[in-house]
């Protein structure tokens, strides 16, 4: 019996699980969450790229930002944020030239949102240039 006691055999495993393991749970919490940020910041870089082609495209600047806005609001259901984060979706644009769709000048909208699993901000910008026979 105390022969029994003094076998080692298994006890690389106890100490593996009783070690190991643990320290990898910060690890795994850490990788949840860069992929959530990381796969948002794909979805923002879609939609500010989307969002200035939509304003490019339309016939004046108020229908450009109405049509922009629906584009984005749209891209952000269809590519799975949460209402939580919807409603934090900051829209700014800018333009080299007012109105903003006269010929030879540019557009940049930033968009900016709070991750709802990090609560960090993510931000992304994309710009179009007007041509100049528009």
């Amino acid at each position: 019996m105390i022969a029994k006691l003094r076998d080692e055999s298994g006890s690389a495993i106890v100490e593996f699980v009783a070690l190991a393991i643990p320290l990898f749970i910060p690890v795994l919490i850490y990788l949840n969450s860069f992929a959530s940020v990381s796969g948002n910041e794909a979805v923002i870089r879609v939609m500010a790229r989307e969002g200035v082609r939509a304003y490019a495209a339309s016939d004046s600047d108020y229908s450009g930002r109405i049509v922009s806005e629906q584009a984005i609001d749209l891209i952000a259901q269809h590519l799975g944020l949460t209402p939580k984060e919807i409603e934090t979706i900051n829209v700014n644009f800018e333009c080299s030239r007012l109105p903003c769709l006269s010929a030879n000048s540019r557009i940049r909208l930033t968009i900016s949102f709070i991750d709802g699993k990090s609560h960090r901000t993510i931000e992304a910008s994309a710009q179009e240039n007007i041509s100049p026979w528009k």
